[in-house]
């Protein structure tokens, strides 16, 4: 077995796994397997009566079919020979079909495999009848999901209504108790909780109620922290911007508008600058996100910020604020408060001193600078990590917090990020191009946006490293400038996973998504 984590979530037909499972690796921010899915699209391209057929016969045809996954959480994708499944496997005929080739050992065997396989590349939150008795024993969270057959017959019924399907509750009842005794009894691998499983009856819980189950006890294991400190799935984030290329619209300072359009170029996405107030709601309806940078602001460019503000919010746009000099001018402080209160911002991303001002009123920036004293530390990390906290849940959105630690929260969690290198803070642009790099992410991964705050902060801490190796003899910023957009342009998504340094701070009160 790998390192990687597995957890496990087990039960009968139409008790919840799959619902459970997907919002599990969503709070997680790893991969769903949907382990019925892979039985499901084996009996449909194997055909009715495969199971009659010689073991021989079925092994070769079933061999054929290779598995792989996309994305994370609910938007995991479940890939067979190159193709998605779809909703064609989801009918009570498929489903029947796929129990009674699950009694095959040959079957279960090879599909067995393909499981473990996934599990040694990946973290994966997997559901179905025998993953933590059989398929990985060794799993380190266990669940086994259970309820009434009626109860679960009232679920199917709705989800094949659903789909257009109409069906009869008593027939649907019946077909689900005889396919528990066929599950139950079969002599390969039958359905039973695994000995170290937690048990939980969801008859008369709600979801809620089942996910904070759930995640308590992965919480209380210490797996999950582990996991989500080794950043092991950001990769996917760069790996969505590459894929999706999203457009991000620039209202920034003449002084790193090119920087901030090299690196977006560099990360995989486009920028597009404009700040003429006539323009700037037309040019944002048609992009994916918007940043919106105070460095050289004046009064012209204030009206802009604000107008395409309100249309890329109106539109359902990423909206990154980056306030720059916050609390050395009124102007800027004018302007950030008039975004805070009417843009409302997807995400924020400044110095501490700049996060301080907008948080507290407090203090003020040394130019564009954090003011001397505003660096987060060991001894002042979670004093700062409070504050960020507080702000983001105050302000509904995504806050980080760039410095030689960085921190990153949603109002619920908060995190922090010790990538980064000394260089960083030698060049102009660096901030303004950490905000490009943050919009970029945030476009792609919209329906993750504290992950992908958080995969695109160790990116751009990651890269300050890779190019400050780069750096040679007689070699100063300069040179460190063009080496940090090589490093973006060129950075793998498993480099990223494989580098990024991201903790656990905090988890605010009351909160019920606990991954640590």
């Amino acid at each position: 077995m790998s390192n990687r984590l597995i957890v496990t979530i087990d039960g009968p037909a139409g008790v919840g796994k799959t619902t459970m499972a997907k919002r599990t690796a969503g709070a997680l921010g790893i991969a769903y397997l949907d382990t019925g899915a892979m039985f499901r699209t084996l009996a449909v391209r194997l055909g009715t009566g495969i199971e009659e057929r010689g073991e021989e016969e079925i092994r070769t045809r079933a061999e054929e079919l290779t598995f792989s996954l996309e994305g994370v959480g609910e938007k995991t994708a479940l890939v067979c020979n190159g193709q998605v499944v779809g909703r064609e496997i989801r009918t009570e005929e498929v489903g029947q079909m796929a129990s009674r080739i699950a009694a095959l050992p040959v079957i279960r065997d090879i599909l067995k495999e393909a499981q473990r396989a996934m599990g040694k590349t990946t973290d994966l939150v997997v559901e179905g009848r025998d993953m933590g008795t059989v398929v990985f024993p060794r799993a380190a969270c266990k669940f086994f999901l259970d309820a009434a057959p009626r109860v679960r017959a009232e679920r199917r019924k709705a989800d094949l209504e659903a789909l257009g399907t109409a069906v009869d509750i008593d027939e649907l009842e019946a077909q689900i108790v005889e396919r528990d005794r066929r599950d139950r009894t079969r002599k390969v691998a039958p359905l039973k909780p695994a000995d170290d499983a937690l048990v939980i009856d969801t008859s008369f819980m709600t979801r809620e109620e089942v996910l904070a189950a759930i995640l308590k006890d992965i919480a209380r294991s210490g797996k999950a922290k582990k996991a989500f400190a080794e950043g092991a799935y950001l990769g996917h984030f760069l790996e969505r911007v590459r894929r999706v290329r999203p457009l991000v619209h620039f209202i920034t300072n003449f002084v790193t508008v090119n920087d901030c359009a090299n690196i977006t170029l560099a990360t995989g996405a486009s920028p597009i600058m404009a700040d003429a107030v006539e323009e700037v709601a037309e040019v944002t309806s048609m992009c994916d996100a918007l940043v919106i940078n105070m460095g050289t602001i004046n009064t012209r460019t204030a009206a802009s910020m604000v107008a395409a503000g309100k249309a890329a919010r109106e539109a359902g746009h990423v909206v990154v604020f980056d306030p720059v000099g916050a609390g050395i001018s009124a102007l800027r402080n004018e302007t950030a408060h008039a975004i805070l209160q009417d843009v409302r911002p997807t995400l924020i991303r400044g110095n501490l001193s700049e996060i301080r001002y907008l948080a507290l009123g407090l203090g003020g920036s040394h130019g564009v600078d954090a003011a001397q004293g505003d660096c987060a530390d060991k001894s002042n990390i979670q004093t700062h990590a409070d504050m960020i906290l507080h702000f983001a849940r105050r302000q509904q959105c995504v806050v980080v917090a760039s410095g030689p630690i960085d921190i990153v929260s949603d109002g619920r969690k908060v995190f922090c990020v010790r990538n980064g290198c000394a260089f960083m803070g030698q060049i102009t642009g660096t901030g303004c191009m950490a905000s490009a790099v943050l919009a970029a992410y945030a476009a792609a991964g919209r329906d993750r946006l504290l992950e992908a705050a958080l995969a695109a902060t160790a990116c751009m801490g990651v890269v300050g490293e890779r190019a400050a190796k780069c750096l040679k003899k007689g070699e100063g910023t300069g040179s460190f400038r063009t080496y940090l957009l090589d490093a973006t342009s060129c950075l793998k998504p498993r480099e990223l996973d494989r580098q990024a340094r991201v903790e656990c701070l905090a988890l605010a009160e009351g909160g019920t998504d606990n991954v640590d």
